[in-house]
């Protein structure tokens, strides 16, 4: 089973040979990895570690000198498209699935133009402006999603920071009132586009009592799930059958602050909770920072592949788990170096 096809056989809630991954990281961890690499192009971990998604992205160019951030809304033309078409193909023609690179949302991008206070306030203080400065928003991140639709992506990324590590940013009521409108329109416009392409939605900190808002609206896919803040077998149990999830690893908990052994019984576990019945691609529930080491990161890889094999039962068995991994073309150990290092170059550096 080709990449693409594990992922959309897990999207569609039925299990595939192996939990299908990812995993992102900042653009500072990456440099920091092609420093201790030295000269030469950054390398392509995403390719080392075989990842199931791969992303495409569409140009953000930033303002131009003397335009106000709220008066830039560039859209993508369609020679972006048509770039952006062919990068698709590309890697689908690979067997890969695709996905769009994420742009930030409806509120963020509010907060971005007038401060977190005053996107807060306003629907008290100032609502017909806020009317009219989301339905802006909508408008012009509706054709930077509709994009990536046309551009034949497998996944389109979508989403809003609304949650805490604690609590959700805003009520519910709040959040049904101003922002729910504006998340179903653009999942609507995106499926009169192409009703086939799945939608996820990018959403920090807690959020469980807005899942069944974002089950109705048409969204396929919870992404972050950030395992801190939330009780994933709850969401698993709850949820699980009208939306799948891709993240749940604690980058916080289970990547940042552990040792490789307990990273791997931290995927094991969550892969234990999320991968049963299909519907989950194995992540960090963040993008990962320079804290991760590059153990940990290896450590995870390994652990999705030891443990993420169907039928579960198996894969939870080591012999059995090492006799599928025998039998893959693929190779059977992941090194816990990039090939063209020295053992023990990565060591001390990341």
């Amino acid at each position: 089973m080709h990449a693409r096809e594990r992922v959309h056989t897990t999207l569609a809630h039925r299990e595939p040979d192996r939990v299908p991954h990812s995993l992102l990281l900042t653009k500072e961890l990456r440099q920091r990895v092609a420093d201790t690499c030295g000269n030469g192009p950054e390398p392509d971990y995403a390719e080392y570690f075989e990842h199931d998604v791969r992303f495409v992205s569409l140009p953000n160019p930033p303002p131009p000198a003397g335009v106000p951030a709220p008066e830039w809304r560039p859209a993508p033309t369609q020679a972006d498209v048509s770039v952006c078409a062919g990068q698709t193909a590309g890697l689908q023609a690979r067997g890969l699935a695709v996905c769009g690179s994420y742009r930030c949302g409806v509120y963020e991008q509010l907060k971005h133009w007038h401060g977190d206070v005053e996107a807060m306030t306003m629907p008290y203080d100032d609502p017909h402006r806020l009317e009219s400065e989301l339905d802006r928003i909508t408008e012009w991140k509706s054709s930077i999603y509709c994009a990536y639709a046309r551009s034949g992506v497998d996944i389109v990324w979508m989403g809003d920071d609304l949650g805490s590590q604690r609590a959700l940013i805003m009520s519910p009521e709040l959040y049904r009132r101003w922002y729910r409108p504006r998340h179903r329109r653009i999942v609507e416009d995106i499926r009169r586009i192409r009703s086939d392409v799945y939608i996820a939605f990018h959403c920090c900190g807690y959020v469980t009592p807005l899942i069944p808002d974002l089950i109705e609206i048409g969204i396929d896919i919870l992404q972050a799930v950030q395992a801190e803040t939330m009780d994933i077998a709850h969401l698993k149990k709850t949820f699980g059958r009208d939306i799948s999830f891709w993240g749940a690893v604690g980058a916080q908990s289970v990547l940042a602050r552990t040792t490789p052994e307990q990273v791997k019984d931290g995927v094991r576990r969550t892969l234990e909770i999320m991968a049963p019945g299909g519907g989950y691609i194995a992540s960090a529930c963040h993008t990962l920072t320079e804290e991760v080491p590059w153990p940990s990161i290896v450590a995870f890889h390994e652990a999705v592949r030891q443990y993420g094999r169907y039928p579960l039962d198996d894969a939870r068995r080591p012999e059995r788990a090492l006799q599928a991994e025998v039998g893959d073309q693929r190779s059977a150990v992941l090194p816990v170096r990039p090939p063209s290092l020295k053992l023990g170059e990565f060591a001390g550096k990341v």
